[in-house]
């Protein structure tokens, strides 16, 4: 049982390293207590990683902390970005951020303008005010794509999908007097499944999906053998740690009710990690196999139908680029060309094998967009409007754009002419220098030890367009010395337990930032497993984790990296579905997503691309 005082904010403080590795020890990557000895690297190191993922999460979460005020509207600005957030033409990328995160207020006041939706959630929009202060100030502001514009062009595109569909209400009934608003429940469509607390999870996972997006891809991290990427084996790194940075926040702020409340608080985070995840496009196939079934009146669970409703709308938002007007498209496709030119840049400069093809012509950037429409975004459309019949307009629209793209292949390879119909760039590369500023486990080994030597602890600075760059930067340190100091070493890349990160507290003590050795891990994980188990055989039996001296607060630097990674490092779903298992417990603190139906458990820290 977890102590009153650990769990006072519903999640424990600390995480209980020799626990967690219990915890795995049915995929084989704990082996359980008594081999220690033997197994003095690779499969342990998991544990510590699952850690110091927690210690980072709620680090980073705690120091951008804002000021407890809500937000405070102008009437004319309000009047004017309710129009604005009406028209499918919206543009979020020429707002000022003070006018960015004035709209994402907006729209989650016009959603609380449906019928019980304050008393079904239990929380104010005072309490959603202050949460999107400081999930604003989560985002990277220079990345060119994945910033808090884009997280709001998202929820935007969400609102208007479901307002299409009589879901929700229109932004512009907030200038009405006549309130509250019923959506259409007609049983014959799809989405009257969706009930208040499905929508709400919705309107959160969109502002959030791609909250402390680093500004490259998850193909980049595996490539890199970044420690985020290890911790999930490659698979879906970034949004898992989107949805574990997202309910640190969520906590953080009071509402930590919405995950632990006794009824409903487990489908509550169920529906938001499996929206957050399925924006990772590796699974996209996967789910367009099950939204088709759906569509073709398969029987499915009603949890699992109301799952699928809200990934398709996310999905068409988060990719709903090719559906907007093309000014707005074309926009976009250059903001986030500008954003692969920069990761292009990195993989350079670090020696990574590359992971994003560059449209470096005029001819080559348009077939990248026919590619992309035909194969993910117009697909996808076409299937939501034949279950959703009220997205056929926004498939209209992608359908039109792909016929100016095709139309201006065949002009360019007819021609020599090179010029593009599109804006101008979204943002200035970025100094290599700018990502030392990411968050830590997302970036390659090498780069942590250079960035630990050179900034304080306790940093992870977030820019904004209209910000300056803090001295940390490229400002402070030239790029040609940079570069150098930056450049990978000519051995292969340094294990994990080199490796120092700048965000979570750590000791004073010189021999806890030095490789630690095997027998060093070891001992650690035996005083881990004295101050955390009562029982041996609770923890066999998967029935307790017990928390009643605090667990160890300062680990040894992590193990040096095993010569091969496991499939998983998931609890088995069979054994862990309990109440106080290990399982159900990390779930609690966000270290790990909640099993979705269908798929096994996977550990987490929670984007297009």
């Amino acid at each position: 049982m977890l102590d009153n005082e650990d769990y006072a904010h519903g999640r424990r403080r600390s995480i209980d390293v020799g626990g967690l590795a219990l915890a795995l020890e049915n995929q084989g990557l704990g082996h359980g207590w008594g081999s220690w000895d033997q197994v003095q690297q690779g499969e342990t190191r998991y544990a510590e990683l699952l850690c110091e993922m927690c210690a980072q999460t709620q680090t980073t979460v705690t120091h951008y902390d804002t000021d407890p005020s809500p937000i405070e509207i102008p009437p004319e600005t309000r009047r004017r970005l309710i129009r604005a957030l009406d028209s499918w033409h919206f543009e979020p990328h020429k707002l000022p951020d003070e006018e960015v995160l004035f709209c994402a207020q907006i729209l989650f006041e016009s959603l609380f303008e449906i019928e019980n939706m304050q008393n079904d959630t239990g929380v104010s929009l005072n309490d959603i005010s202050i949460f999107l202060k400081h999930l604003q100030r989560l985002y990277c502001g220079q990345n060119s794509y994945h910033n808090f514009q884009h997280a709001l062009d998202v929820l935007q595109a969400c609102q208007a999908f479901l307002c299409a569909a009589a879901v929700v209400p229109p932004v512009s009934i907030l200038c009405r007097d006549a309130r509250p608003w019923w959506p259409d429940k007609r049983q014959d469509r799809l989405v009257s499944a969706l009930e208040n607390m499905d929508l709400f999870a919705l309107f959160i996972a969109a502002i959030g999906h791609d909250v402390g997006h680093p500004g490259f891809t998850n193909m980049f991290m595996k490539n890199a053998d970044a420690p985020l990427s290890a911790v999930f084996d490659g698979k879906s790194a970034l949004e898992q740690m989107h949805y574990a940075i997202l309910i640190q926040v969520i906590r953080h702020h009071g509402l930590g009710s919405l995950l632990d409340r006794p009824n409903g608080g487990q489908a509550f985070r169920k529906i938001l990690a499996g929206i957050v995840l399925a924006t990772d496009m590796h699974v996209h196939f996967e789910f367009m196999k099950n939204f088709r079934l759906l569509v073709a009146g398969k029987d499915f669970p009603l949890s699992y139908r109301k799952l699928l409703l809200c990934q398709a709308f996310i999905k068409c938002a988060d990719i709903s680029n090719p559906s907007r007007p093309p000014g707005v498209s074309h926009y976009w496709a250059n903001a986030l060309m500008a954003e692969w030119n920069c990761q292009a840049s990195l993989e350079r400069l670090w020696q990574l094998p590359p992971s994003v093809q560059l449209s470096e012509t005029p001819l080559a950037q348009v077939q990248g967009q026919i590619f992309f429409i035909s194969t993910f975004a117009k697909p996808l459309l076409d299937i939501t409007a034949k279950g959703i019949p009220e997205m056929q307009q926004f498939a209209g629209q992608c359908t039109s754009n792909l016929a100016m793209w095709e139309a201006r292949d065949v002009e360019l390879t007819s021609t020599k002419e090179v010029p593009l119909p599109s804006p101008k760039s979204a943002a200035p590369a970025r100094s290599p220098a700018d990502f030392l500023t990411s968050f830590p486990l997302a970036l390659p080994t090498f780069v942590l030890s250079y960035q630990d030597d050179q900034q304080p602890a306790g940093e992870w600075h977030s820019y904004s367009p209209s910000s300056p760059i803090s001295s940390s930067s490229s400002d402070a340190i030239p790029d040609n010395v940079l570069a150098d100091q930056l450049s990978p070493p000519a051995s292969p890349s340094p294990s994990v337990g080199s490796t120092s990160f700048v965000l979570a507290p750590r000791s004073s003590s010189s021999s806890l930032r030095a490789s630690s050795t095997t027998s060093g891990a070891a001992a650690a994980m035996r005083a881990a497993y004295e101050a955390g188990v009562r029982k041996k055989r609770s923890f066999y039996n998967r029935l307790s984790w017990t928390a009643d001296v605090s667990p160890v607060s300062s680990m040894t630097n992590l193990a040096a990296t095993s010569a091969s990674h496991p499939k998983a490092i998931a609890t088995n779903t069979t054994h862990v579905d309990t109440p106080h298992s290990p399982y159900a417990a990390a779930v609690a603190a966000g270290v790990v997503a909640p099993a979705l139906p269908g798929r096994e458990a996977r550990c987490t820290v929670g984007s297009v691309q």
